[in-house]
């Protein structure tokens, strides 16, 4: 006979109330807003910040009403339009996602910024030291110290996400790796596998696609295997091309690069091939006879 297991149910102070269309409207002309309650519909006054008038034009649909910890009452509304039609240009951008260095794209620009490492650091120590306490202070100084990580990071990536968007034309594609599983498959020194574990790859390639799609821009991927290791140059691949994590030095043409730039060149050219074996048509020898 088996043994009911007791499951427990997740509970929230400040659960959201989601609104459709037809429980609440909304007009930004005059900064009201209706929203259904118990007692019926209740109208309220909003202030929208001057960063989101740009999304005035888009479609609203549904919304969320959240209370935060300081009793201030917060609704979240969801905005969408189509994607705009853009002409595809002929310009393929690789990027290099990297641990010392944030992102890298082949034409050798480098994204991020020096004191974000320094920022990083100060935090892990902060957070060996509480731990190491074990306190109720020091817990509840974790769990602060760990939003405010979080918050630190987001921001890094939509700092990140922006520059690069910004810096292709609209119709271009931006080419990353494929890095689903990356932390299990990734073989690391001891001292880069805190930064790797930190990496928040995923939130980075997430904020790029939907600023890019915004902007008439594609987003394409391919494998990861042996992009570090390849020469951009001749194509010869050896683990020993990488005599260091940031230098790049090919053992048969000798060519000389940093690591993360090379990698990007190798990405770009990898989803050109690939394209390339996509699009060509397939010509018969009867065609030919």
């Amino acid at each position: 006979m088996r043994q009911k297991k007791n499951v427990s149910c997740p509970k929230s102070k400040r659960c959201p109330i989601r609104y459709d269309a037809r429980s609440y409207t909304v007009w930004f002309d005059r900064s009201e807003v209706t929203i259904l309650a118990i007692g019926g519909r209740i109208k309220l006054i909003f202030e929208l910040a001057q960063y989101y008038r740009q999304y005035l034009s888009w479609k609203n649909t549904s919304a969320d009403l959240i209370r935060d910890k300081k009793g201030r009452w917060w609704l979240h509304i969801v905005m969408e339009t189509d994607n705009p039609k853009v002409t595809p240009i002929n310009e393929t951008v690789g990027v290099d996602l990297g641990i010392v260095s944030p992102a890298t794209d082949c034409r050798g620009t480098f994204y991020g910024e020096k004191h974000w490492k320094q920022v990083e650091d100060r935090i892990f120590e902060l957070r060996r030291r509480l731990t190491s306490k074990g306190t109720k202070s020091a817990k509840r100084h974790l769990k602060k110290l760990s939003s405010r990580q979080a918050r630190f990071r987001r921001d890094c990536d939509h700092v990140l996400s922006k520059r690069l968007v910004q810096s292709v034309g609209k119709g271009a594609t931006i080419v990353f790796e494929d890095l689903t599983n990356i932390r299990g498959r990734a073989k690391v020194r001891k001292s880069q596998r805190r930064r790797l574990h930190g990496w928040s790859f995923a939130q980075f390639q997430a904020f790029v696609t939907y600023k890019a799609e915004a902007k008439g821009i594609a987003i394409g991927f391919v494998d990861p295997r042996f992009t570090s290791q390849k020469c951009s140059s001749c194509g010869h691949i050896s683990r020993s091309n990488r005599p260091t994590q940031k230098d790049f030095k090919c053992k048969k043409c000798h060519a000389e690069l940093l690591a993360d730039h090379n990698a990007a060149i190798n990405i770009r050219e990898d989803f050109l091939k690939l394209r390339g074996s996509v699009n060509n048509p397939f010509v018969s020898t009867d065609d030919l006879g």
